[in-house]
């Protein structure tokens, strides 16, 4: 924003300057004030809530309950080095929105990629999908340099023959997949592919390259699994990707005809280069049997320590409840129960492994249902995971290197408890922490999406909660009976000891949770996840309750829980009439040009309210921004350098 830096500017010319600019945005002056009088009070490290949004689509998919795979729930977020978040979830027909605003909706279920600034105002929304609901994707990443990436599986229904109303896979409103041209079962046809590497524009949405993985594919040997993928500190993409029968990755490798009804594997490396993620030319064959496809559930992750050229891979080979699909490495069978595998670098070959047990004892109903939804790396090589288990009966336990650790039991019937946990690089467990209760009514939260974040000497832990739960000295005491409830959990990193609590309130009876989480560059978090009728009903939380009442299913929301407001970029910001820069045409109806000979940056647009309505990047001494799609009006722009920003008042004609 303008006002972040008025504190920096020291000439009486830009004093002036600001006053202007503060007796124009008079809807922002009391909040910035407020940080400028008593910056010592934004420096405690007290969270609250700062902004929430909702949106989503009226219909809803088929059965009852909440589906952690098929509902609108924020399946990711990412920040940028802007403080600038991005997020990923389903999105359903009927009124498809975001905080008030139309988004696109093709049929059925489709993805929806949006953006929001800081402050929590939305920058641009895209939508994948086209007949059918079958668009999957569990991850998103940013390269700080324009680039917002996504590994996605689609299924493209249409055919040259099919009627009208079978939409071809759309990437955006303008780039979609050619319909395939064969009917048959053996002919290969571009339109038939179903793994992509997706890169959109960060600053504005735009869809850069959607650059499938497979060749040319046959209606047969279509079918590909991927979405097990990670982005190093060098922003090459890291992905584990399963290919039947043919040629791929552009001719790099070529999987035998005997693989026609299950896959071959490859570690892949995708090099930055600019942003194009090219393939190497020496994928890694992974000497995995089986199926690793609960990866298009969101249900196996991966990380990569580039000190010791290491991957693990953490996951559960059963897609939802129970139903196990057969998963073995270098022969030998991964647990049904919750598995993580440490694998060489360099050729593939194990290094170690560690697995869930359930001992199902005298009750055959009870069966394993252990999940891990993160896998997280510090800067030291220890490892953090979070996700379920289920307990009842005797409770299972987990090979942590040199001790097997048995989970806390249930007291009070069989149900699910949340663990987060912290191994070193040997696999060696530190510590594992779970909720405990003496409550009867406390029946365990299954939790669609158990997730953390790494934020300098804490975890958060994002979930549902139900009945009193306790984290160390600090209690949840949700309702009686009530359903699933939101809450972030702070721990210490070092530790596992509670740090605070915060709980999000909701309407009795209904069902909400968060389902992802990521860190800013202020330490503050942004997350998300889904409620059913209402969200932020305690008035003690700061923000206005959002309720939502069409079909008693899934609308997403985020959130951002903060200790202290969107902080300055690390620049001093001054006027134009300070600088040799010149902004023209001024007025100006479509290309507004600057002259100067500084190196430029980045710049906004912002309007005279003082909401951002455009920011971008400029190519090397390409200084022009496109304002022909701006209303009539003053705007004020600003652009940056490596050590100031600069500001001009420009009237959109």
């Amino acid at each position: 924003m303008v006002f972040k830096e008025i504190g920096k500017r020291n000439t009486l010319n830009s004093y002036i300057y600001s006053t202007i600019l503060i007796i124009i945005t008079m809807k922002k002056i009391l909040y910035y004030s407020l940080f400028l009088l008593f910056p010592l009070a934004f420096s405690a490290q007290t969270y609250t809530w700062q902004w929430a949004k909702a949106g989503g689509g009226d219909a809803a998919p088929s059965g009852s309950g909440i589906s952690e795979t098929e509902d609108e729930l924020i399946r990711d977020v990412v920040v940028d080095s802007n403080n600038n978040s991005y997020y990923l979830t389903k999105i359903y027909p009927q009124n498809p929105n975001i905080d008030g605003t139309p988004v696109t909706s093709y049929q059925n279920s489709d993805l929806l990629l949006f953006s929001l600034d800081c402050q929590g105002n939305l920058r641009w929304s895209r939508t994948i999908g086209g007949y059918g609901d079958s668009e999957t994707a569990w991850k998103l990443n940013v390269d700080n340099n324009g680039g917002l990436y996504m590994m996605t599986y689609v299924s493209n229904q249409a055919n040259t023959s099919s009627p009208a109303t079978f939409l071809t896979i759309r990437w955006d409103d303008t780039h979609a997949m050619p319909p395939a041209t064969t009917l048959d079962n053996t002919t290969p046809d571009s339109g038939l592919n179903t793994t992509f590497l997706l890169k959109y524009n960060s600053t504005n949405g735009n869809l850069v390259y959607a650059k499938p993985l497979q060749g040319a594919v046959s209606r047969s040997l279509r079918e590909s699994d991927n979405s097990v993928w990670f982005m190093d500190s060098n922003k090459n993409i890291h992905a584990i990707i399963g290919f039947r029968a043919g040629s791929h990755l552009g001719g790099i490798i070529t999987v035998p005809n005997t693989f026609i009804t299950e896959f071959q594997y490859y570690l892949v490396k995708f090099n930055y280069d600019g942003g194009n993620m090219t393939p190497e030319l020496n994928p890694i064959l992974l000497p995995i049997t089986g199926s690793i496809r609960t990866g298009l559930q969101g249900k196996v992750q991966m990380n990569y320590d580039e000190t010791l050229n290491r991957y693990y891979i953490a996951g559960s080979t059963s897609f939802t409840f129970q139903d196990y699909v057969p998963l073995s490495y270098a022969g030998t069978p991964l647990s049904d129960d919750g598995y993580v595998l440490a694998i060489n670098g360099t050729n593939g070959n194990e290094v170690w492994r560690r697995e869930f047990t359930t001992f199902v004892g005298p009750n055959p109903n009870v069966a394993p249902d252990e999940k891990i939804y993160s896998l997280l790396k510090d800067a030291t090589g220890n490892l953090y995971m979070s996700g379920r288990y289920f307990t009842g009966g005797t409770p299972p336990t987990f090979n942590g290197g040199s001790y097997i650790y048995t989970l806390p039991n249930s007291t009070v019937a069989a149900l699910n408890y949340n663990y987060v946990m912290k191994l070193d690089s040997n696999g060696i467990v530190q510590w594992i922490k779970t909720p405990t209760s003496t409550d009867p009514n406390f029946y365990g939260i299954r939790s669609a999406r158990a997730r953390i974040a790494l934020n300098g000497n804490e975890i958060a832990f994002v979930k549902g909660t139900s009945g009193t739960e306790i984290w160390d000295s600090f209690t949840i005491a949700n309702p009686q009976n009530d359903l699933a409830n939101s809450l972030l959990v702070r721990l210490n990193k070092d530790t596992g000891a509670a740090i605070n609590v915060h709980p999000i309130k909701s309407d009795y009876g209904s069902e909400d949770e968060l389902t992802s989480i990521a860190v800013d560059n202020d330490g503050n978090y942004v997350m998300g996840g889904y409620f059913t009728t209402q969200i932020f009903t305690d008035p003690n939380d700061g923000i206005p309750t959002i309720s939502y009442s069409a079909n008693n299913r899934s609308q997403f929301y985020v959130a951002k829980l903060a200790k202290g407001p969107c902080s300055p970029l690390n620049t001093t910001e001054i006027s134009v009439k300070e600088t040799d820069m010149q902004f023209y045409p001024n007025p100006v109806e479509d290309i507004l040009r600057i002259k100067t000979k500084d190196s430029l940056k980045t710049y906004e647009v912002i309007s005279a309210v003082g909401q951002q309505v455009k920011r971008g990047t400029f190519k090397a001494n390409d200084y022009t921004i496109n304002m022909q799609d701006l209303t009539k009006g003053v705007y004020f722009v600003k652009v940056f350098t490596d050590k100031i920003s600069v500001v001009e008042k420009v009237v959109k004609k």
